[in-house]
C-alpha cells in the first residue's frame, strides 16, 4: 500500500474495510450472546425455562424479602447476593469488551472504507462499503449519501439499495422529529433501535 499504486491502494482498503465489518458482524453476534447471559443474570426464572423478560421475578426482591421474612437466613441471603453482585458485575465487564471490540471494528472499516472512495472514485463497490460502515455506525445521512452514490456509479444496485436507502431517511426524518419535540439520548436511541 505504501508503494503509491491508488488504484491497488484502494482495492486494499476495500478488502481490509470488508474484513473490519465482517469482524464486527462477529462481534456484534458475541455481543448480543454477553448481553443475554448479562440479562439471564440479573433476572431469575425456574431452571430450565426460557426466561422471559416480560414474566419473570426479579430475583433481588425475592432475595431481600425471604431476608425479609426469615432474618435466620438472612446472612446466608446476603452473602449469595454478594455473589450475585460480582457474577453481574464480570458479566457486565464482557458485555462492554465486545461493544468495544465491536466499535473498534467498525471504526477501521469506516475509515478504509471512505480513504478507498477517495482513491477509486469511480469504483461503486468502494462507496457501498463506505455507505455500509456508516449505515453500521449510525450515521444516516452519510451513509445514505455513500449508498447513492453507489447507485449512480452502479444502476444495477437499485433494487437491492434503494430499500436500504428509504429505510435510513425515513429513520432520520423519525430521529429528526423526535429532536423537534424535546427527545434526547436514551430516547433517541429506542427510537433508533426501533426502526434500524
Amino acid at each position: 500500500m505504501e508503494a503509491g499504486y491508488d488504484d491497488q491502494q484502494g482495492v486494499l482498503l476495500v478488502m481490509r474495510a470488508t474484513a473490519y465489518l465482517q469482524r464486527a458482524f462477529n462481534h456484534r453476534k458475541e455481543l448480543k450472546q454477553a448481553l443475554k447471559a448479562l440479562r439471564e443474570s440479573v433476572y431469575w426464572s425456574p431452571k430450565d425455562e426460557k426466561v422471559e423478560m416480560d414474566n419473570v421475578n426479579f430475583n433481588l426482591q425475592l432475595m431481600y424479602k425471604t431476608a425479609y421474612d426469615n432474618p435466620v437466613l438472612a446472612p446466608s441471603i446476603y452473602q449469595r447476593l454478594l455473589l450475585q453482585c460480582s457474577v453481574q458485575a464480570q458479566k457486565f465487564q464482557q458485555a462492554k469488551f465486545r461493544h468495544g471490540l465491536y466499535e473498534y471494528a467498525l471504526l477501521h472499516a469506516a475509515q478504509d472504507s471512505l480513504h478507498s472512495t477517495q482513491l477509486l472514485p469511480r469504483y461503486a463497490k468502494t462507496w457501498l462499503r463506505a455507505g455500509d460502515s456508516l449505515a453500521e455506525l449510525r450515521k444516516l445521512k452519510e451513509s445514505a449519501f455513500y449508498y447513492e452514490k453507489a447507485l449512480e456509479l452502479d444502476p444495477a444496485l437499485e433494487s437491492s439499495l434503494r430499500p436500504t436507502i428509504d429505510r435510513l431517511r425515513e429513520t432520520q426524518r423519525a430521529l429528526d422529529d423526535a429532536r423537534e419535540k424535546g427527545w434526547a439520548g436514551d430516547s433517541l436511541r429506542v427510537v433508533l433501535d426501533g426502526r434500524v
